[in-house]
């Protein structure tokens, strides 16, 4: 019995001899077969990988020219240079659209000739250029007092009381839904002084000399006057900003506030009226000259000595929270803005002119869309990636 089983183990073994060599070479073919495919797709996965690389890098490279557009807006400039980064080339373009929006065009193109193109519009979220555009504007009443004489646009929330004084367009009743906040103005200008060291007086005596001043930090009440019998000059240089009440030019002597194209903002709130009850009291010991800002955030009184302005200098004043009286001795050139009273002296009036459409000369936030304005206040219209 165990013979005969050896015999047959032998028979088997006999019979497999050289499947093992048929196997492998059928293993070998089908190897063959599948391992060219196998190579193929490992190397366009590796391209396709590649090129996925190559997109994002171009994407975040034409996504750094908008940022780069933005920062330029804010700083005035239109006009991008191209540059590298990361093995591209980034080159940015602003174009003006006309209506205080940009169209900005960024491309990034990769050594090899690929290239990625980020489009998006950009508008000022916060534009109050509006207020230099209208000789009177207000969010509440206008009231024209009887020989008063205004040459220009006239805008208010309220009524406007006295109409017929008026030469230009009137329009009443209306909503003004973007009217700027004291906070507004006083981030913008704080800007200006910020880091200064307050000013160590509550006075400013030019005492018959001229004087510069500016930027200048006052952290509470200010006079600024002239004590002496000869004329002097007060020439602003960068923005005054007085945290408290301010007098200028009430008494005793003459002298000359040269605005400079610079700004004098006041930070207080004070309405009511009268001497305790005025924000910013301008008498009749000072005389305007050049253009600028003169705003505050409770009643401004403005009584200058002569005319305001002329017909190359734009003269700003506001009252933000409050109420602007205007009483110059001459005639006013420019724009006025706030809960407005004019009485305006027999035979003078208030002329607005084409210089207070916001180019860019006075320090107001900001001038106009979004040139020269924070880029926190840009808003981005879209955007579109090819």
């Amino acid at each position: 019995m165990a013979k005969r089983l050896r015999r047959a183990m032998k028979e088997i073994n006999r019979r497999q001899n050289g499947q093992v060599l048929i196997i492998m070479l059928i293993v070998l073919a089908l190897g063959g077969i599948v391992l060219a495919p196998t190579l193929n797709h490992a190397a366009t996965s590796i391209k396709h990988q590649q090129l996925i690389e190559t997109d994002a890098l171009e994407l975040y490279a034409a996504d750094s020219g908008i940022d780069y557009a933005l920062y330029e807006l804010s700083n005035g400039e239109t006009a991008i240079e191209d540059y590298p980064l990361n093995g591209k080339t980034v080159s940015v373009s602003i174009t003006d659209q006309g209506d205080g929006s940009y169209l900005v065009t960024s491309t990034a193109t990769s050594t090899g000739g690929s290239n990625t193109t980020i489009r998006t519009g950009v508008s000022g979220g916060t534009s109050f250029a509006f207020l230099l555009d209208n000789a009177i504007t207000s969010d509440g009443d206008v009231t024209l007092q009887p020989n008063s004489s205004v040459i220009g646009n006239v805008t208010a929330s309220g009524n406007v009381d006295g109409e017929e004084n008026v030469t230009g367009n009137v329009t009443d009743n209306v909503p003004i839904d973007n009217w700027p906040s004291a906070e507004d103005f006083s981030t913008h200008y704080w800007t200006d002084v910020e880091g200064l060291a307050p000013y160590s007086s509550d006075t400013i005596d030019l005492g018959g000399s001229d004087t510069t001043v500016g930027p200048l930090y006052v952290d509470g009440d200010l006079d600024i006057y002239n004590s002496s019998n000869t004329e002097a000059t007060l020439i602003l240089e960068d923005t005054l900003y007085i945290a408290g009440k301010a007098e200028i030019g009430k008494s005793p002597k003459d002298f000359t506030l040269d605005l400079n194209g610079q700004t004098i903002f006041v930070d207080s709130d004070l309405t009511g009226g009268g001497a305790s009850g005025t924000a910013l009291w301008i008498g009749q010991n000072c005389a305007i000259i050049g253009s600028g800002c003169i705003i505050a955030v409770g009643d401004v009184y403005f009584e200058p000595k002569g005319d305001v302005g002329d017909e190359g200098n734009f003269v700003f004043v506001m009252s933000v929270e409050g109420i602007t009286t205007l009483q110059p001795e001459g005639d006013f050139y420019g724009s006025i803005a706030g809960s407005v009273e004019v009485n305006l002296r027999p035979g003078c009036y208030l002329e607005w002119n084409s210089l207070g459409s916001g180019e860019g000369y006075l320090n107001f936030p900001p001038d106009t869309g979004v040139v020269g304005g924070s880029t926190e206040d840009m808003v981005l219209g879209g955007w579109d990636i090819s």
